[in-house]
């Protein structure tokens, strides 16, 4: 399907499309409104510009109009862009807005909740990984820590699937499937969750996108290495931080 082939992206000519499972299994809506997500997010479309009509979405992704109008309407939710009868879907202009008007405290913690989640899961996953993995699973986690820091740190944009893709590799080098499925559940936040808050807060992601980058770098090092105590620590530790950045940019949600 066309909008499964647009939504990945490239990856420079370094590997074959990225498409974990949890991609391939998202409806049309869910996969066109994860493309012109990160084509807003990264500025391919800045504020103001008007998206491609309906009829020219509908074209471009091979999907009918009505899932068209669905995924324009995400987008909508995420205060992405606004929608004008007669006229078009315009990418919003971004307010600076101070950092404690972003999610909904639902939203925030169901963020926080996926976070304790993922302490669970991912620093066994990190583990195991360590044990188990092959030469081609230190190879496909070593281009996901590289390409995170060239197009995340070095040209300083946000990336489509690049933090998901790492943990989703950590995962699958576990060879457990589900560690994998586990990672998946949660991709929406990993993926787009904290790119929006950062977005609409204008908040500068560089320095955290270094930060971000050394961590997956210990923990693809202690894999390397098969010190699995090390990448169950590393990663535990990676998932500490992720919580305490995403806290810098929302407040703790009330109770």
């Amino acid at each position: 399907m066309a909008v499964q082939k647009a939504a990945l992206g490239d990856t420079g000519g370094h590997a074959k499309p990225y498409a974990p499972a949890a991609v391939i299994r998202a409806s049309y809506a869910d996969q066109a409104y994860s493309h012109l997500f990160h084509q807003i997010t990264s500025g391919e479309f800045a504020e103001g510009d008007l998206l491609p009509s309906e009829h020219e979405l509908t074209a471009m992704f091979g999907i009918s109009r009505p899932v068209v109008r669905q995924a324009l309407k995400l987008l909508r939710q995420d205060d992405l862009i606004e929608s004008r009868q007669g006229f078009g879907s315009i990418v919003k202009h971004r307010y600076k807005v101070p950092a404690t008007e972003g999610f909904s405290d639902s939203r925030m913690r169901e963020i926080l909740m996926n976070l304790e989640f993922r302490k669970v899961i991912e620093p066994q996953s990190a583990y195991i990984a360590a044990q188990r993995r092959s030469d081609a699973d230190l190879a496909a986690i070593k281009l996901a820590v590289d390409e995170f820091k060239i197009f995340a740190v070095k040209v300083d944009k946000v990336a489509h699937h690049l933090d998901f893709k790492f943990h989703h590799r950590v995962a699958t080098a576990s060879g457990n499937h589900r560690f994998v499925e586990a990672i998946s559940a949660v991709e929406y936040d990993i993926d787009k969750a904290v790119n929006l808050a950062r977005y609409l807060a204008r908040y500068d992601h560089l320095e955290r996108a270094r930060f971000v980058w050394t961590e997956h770098l210990g923990i693809y090092n202690a894999i390397l290495q098969q010190d699995a105590e090390l990448a169950r620590e590393l990663m535990s530790n990676h998932l500490d931080q992720a919580r305490a950045r995403m806290l810098e940019i929302q407040p703790a949600p009330s109770t």
